[in-house]
């Protein structure tokens, strides 16, 4: 019978043990840097939505500038951000989120301050189909959001892809979904937050 050699099984236990602590020490100390980049890029797409230039700022000053610009508020039990540039308020950036065809669909759309057009649409999080569904995130899709007229509305469908706006091609049910989502909260939004600000 053969002799079996302890070493190798040594080596092993030991390499192993210094590669985890080696990888938890760096997890460690890139920690609170890796929770300021998840942040910073959340403030960008809040500064995307109200066209704030933050082009090649740094995670610290990106986190200046949205404490600069936006203000969190409450109004009807719900969270939102008035939005100040020079000292104005230019509008609101209301969250929404709600269930699309694969998970949940979570954004933001920023609401002129006399409450009659969108000022831009940003999509944080999704679980829409890379190259259909995932298209929500192309600019050419949120672009055509941005100084979308919402006062003139009839039924609270506030979004329509009848008229300025455009659906995915292919992507039927997440465009359905955008639509649902925006409307749902606009509706929200015009009913029950509007008269609180």
């Amino acid at each position: 019978m053969k002799k079996m050699t302890v070493k190798p099984i040594l080596f092993m236990i030991a390499i192993t043990v210094v590669f985890t602590l080696v990888l938890a020490t760096i997890n460690e100390v890139t920690a609170d840097r890796i929770a300021l980049n998840e942040q910073a890029d959340e403030q960008r797409s809040f500064l995307n939505v109200v066209e704030v230039d933050h082009e090649g700022l740094s995670a610290e000053e990106v986190n200046t500038l949205f404490q600069e610009v936006f203000e969190e508020i409450t109004a009807a039990d719900r969270q939102l951000y008035e939005v100040h540039i020079d000292g104005e308020l230019q509008g609101y950036v209301y969250p929404m989120a709600d269930n699309a065809v694969w998970g949940e669909l979570r954004g933001i759309m920023g609401i002129s301050s006399d409450f009659e057009e969108l000022l831009g649409v940003e999509f944080l999080s999704h679980n829409e189909t890379p190259g259909l569904g995932g298209r929500i995130e192309e600019d050419d899709f949120k672009d055509q959001f941005r100084g979308y007229d919402i006062s003139n509305v009839e039924d609270d469908n506030f979004i329509d892809y009848e008229g300025e706006l455009d659906a995915i091609s292919g992507a039927t049910g997440t465009s359905n979904a955008v639509r649902r989502i925006m409307n749902s909260h606009l509706y929200e939004f015009f009913n029950e937050v509007r008269e609180e600000l």
